[in-house]
């Protein structure tokens, strides 16, 4: 089956997984993927380094109805970074180790022959 055949829910799963291969291909550590509270989700939460990465995820099936990160409203922003202060307050009474935090966006999109293009954006918002 084609990817771009899927649903969309199943094609956000999907691509949820592809940026999590990437990531570990990039060296990052996964600790933690849909990531929820009251406020908000967060879809992957990494660590390279001492940073703390909290991943947004969008997967499309090309551009034609805009990119993926434009589907990020500041409200969304907003709502990830409360997420992530409740993960950071759980850290700290864990004693966690960590210097900084980071924003990012993965961008994925889907092709009719079953490729996809990621496109990875640190310190997004």
């Amino acid at each position: 089956m084609k990817i771009v055949e899927v649903d969309a829910h199943e094609l956000g799963i999907l691509g949820e997984a592809k940026a999590l291969q990437f990531l570990e291909r990039q060296g990052f550590v996964i600790v933690g993927a849909n990531y929820k509270t009251k406020l908000g989700e967060i879809d992957i939460i990494a660590i390279k380094g001492k940073t703390y990465h909290f991943i947004e995820v969008k997967t499309r099936r090309g551009t034609q109805f805009g990119l993926g990160c434009e589907a990020i409203s500041k409200k969304k922003q907003l709502h990830i970074k409360r997420t992530a202060m409740i993960y950071v307050s759980d850290m700290y009474q864990n004693n966690v180790d960590w210097d900084e935090l980071s924003f990012d966006f993965i961008e994925i999109y889907v092709y009719n022959d079953n490729t996809c293009r990621i496109r990875f954006i640190e310190d997004a918002f």
